[in-house]
């Protein structure tokens, strides 16, 4: 599936599974943001919290940890397609929160960014209303508008 569906489809999906295995694709591929849409834009709440259950008895039925895996993402994506997040026969979600190595610090710390873009944004794009002294606007006899201040003068920018 090409980078731009499964863009389009991380934006739409509402499985947290299939969700979880779309970012774990994208970032695979190096892709980590997407116009307004990021990676850990709506899974990064995840991180650190105990979601499903793991015996701390328990030995990994299977020999391979994150080290084995070129990227976060890659151990990610093996943990999901190993019963994962549910299932963790590898060992590697031994905190229970769905995100498999260091998968979970890598979107947290990508959702905390981008929030932080878009704060910025948002906040250099305000412009504060300009102050009126007067909420009525007048019509002069030739067309031009004003309002009245507080002193009782013509203001011909307020309007």
């Amino acid at each position: 599936m090409s980078s731009s569906l499964l863009w389009s489809k991380h934006y739409t999906v509402s499985d947290p599974r299939e969700l979880a295995l779309i970012e774990a694709e994208l970032g695979t591929r190096g892709q980590t943001v997407s116009g307004t849409d990021y990676l850990g834009r709506r899974t990064s709440s995840a991180y650190g919290k105990s979601l499903y259950a793991r015996e701390a008895t328990a030995q990994p039925s299977s020999d391979r940890d994150c080290s084995d895996f070129s990227s976060a993402a890659a151990a990610q994506a093996y943990f999901l397609s190993n019963g994962g997040p549910t299932r963790d026969p590898a060992g590697l979600d031994r905190d229970g929160d769905g995100l498999a190595c260091e998968w979970g610090v890598q979107i947290n710390k990508l959702a905390l960014k981008q929030r932080a873009i878009a704060t910025a944004t948002r906040a250099s794009s305000y412009r504060a209303p300009r102050p009126s002294s007067s909420s009525r606007c007048y019509v002069g006899p030739r067309g031009g508008t004003y309002t009245i201040t507080a002193s009782g003068n013509k203001n011909y920018g307020g309007c």
